[in-house]
């Protein structure tokens, strides 16, 4: 009678080492598209901050019968938007102010217009003259959205 024969399981290393090799290729062409896509992301949600906060002035000129301002500062550390809220509609006053900061590594700046948007009551209209403003990524310029806000027309 014979002994029994042991058969071992397990891959080699060889098989370890090429499952290793396909792994880090498919991780090596996918990182670009993945960075790509949270840049790209990054840049709509700031292009989506922007545009709240001109809706947000242009509806608060209107239900509270006040003049709202957007205004864009555009320092290369932190972007921000400052959204000030006057007490009557002439554009005088102590205005309360809220500032609203654009994502990490997003990027605004004007490039047509206007750096600052003043919406009177009672239409939410702005007397400025139409304006531009790019919202892109730091790194990347070629990432880019466009923000238009033109006069309310009633």
């Amino acid at each position: 009678m014979r002994a029994p024969t042991v058969r071992e399981t397990g891959f080699t290393l060889l098989e370890l080492l090429i499952v290793l090799a396909i792994v880090g290729l498919l991780a090596a062409l996918g990182l670009g598209g993945y960075l790509r896509w949270r840049a790209s992301s990054a840049v709509t949600e700031g292009t989506q901050v922007f545009t709240q906060a001109v809706n947000a002035a242009r509806t608060g000129a209107k239900r509270l019968n006040t003049c709202q301002e957007v205004r864009l500062t555009a320092s290369s550390a932190s972007p921000s938007l400052t959204l000030r809220a006057y007490p009557d509609s002439t554009c005088a006053g102590t205005p309360t102010t809220r500032v609203l900061s654009l994502p990490a590594g997003v990027t605004a700046s004007l490039d047509s217009g206007a750096n600052s948007l003043a919406f009177r009551a009672p239409y939410g209209s702005t007397d400025a003259s139409p304006a531009q403003f790019r919202v892109s990524w730091s790194a990347d310029p070629s990432i880019t959205r466009l923000v238009q806000i033109g006069r309310a027309h009633v």
